[in-house]
């Protein structure tokens, strides 16, 4: 048992064949007799083996250039399908147009319904100063804009 930790703890010099040559003969001679350690050995072989079989691939020294510009363009090209006219605009300018644009239509409206509003009144103080007979629904009518 002491021998088999001695050989586990030199095992991978071994087989990366570092161990001094006192540690080799101490080595294959306790392989020779212990199948425990034999089968650890060629446990190690194996994986090894794996892993220094496998080829490294390397990637084009401009890959992630080429990936991150298109990257980029199938971006702009998403962002110019929508409103072409934004795609030259940065995020900031894109955020704050609706603001601008959303005063102004309220300022329309606003205009339109107290130009509706002031020419309804004046018109039912013009039918009432004419001495024509003003009736509730007349008055309603004018009010509402509905007649004029």
């Amino acid at each position: 048992m002491e021998e088999c930790a001695k050989v586990k703890k030199i095992l991978s010099r071994y087989l990366d064949q570092e161990a001094s040559s006192a540690d080799t003969v101490l080595i294959k001679t306790h392989l020779d007799n212990c199948p425990f350690c034999e089968k650890e050995f060629l446990e190690l072989s194996r994986a090894k083996e794996l892993i220094t079989g496998k080829e490294i691939k390397a990637l084009p020294p401009d890959y992630l250039v080429c990936r991150l510009r298109e990257k980029i363009a199938s971006q702009r090209q998403d962002s110019q399908e929508g409103f072409p006219w934004l795609a030259g605009m940065g995020n900031l300018s894109r955020r704050l147009i609706p603001v601008p644009v959303t005063a102004v239509l309220l300022s329309l409206a606003l205009l339109i319904l107290t130009s509706q509003q002031s020419t309804t009144s004046y018109s039912l103080e013009e039918d009432m100063l004419s001495g024509t007979q003003t009736t509730t629904a007349t008055a309603a009518g004018l009010i509402l804009g509905m007649q004029s």
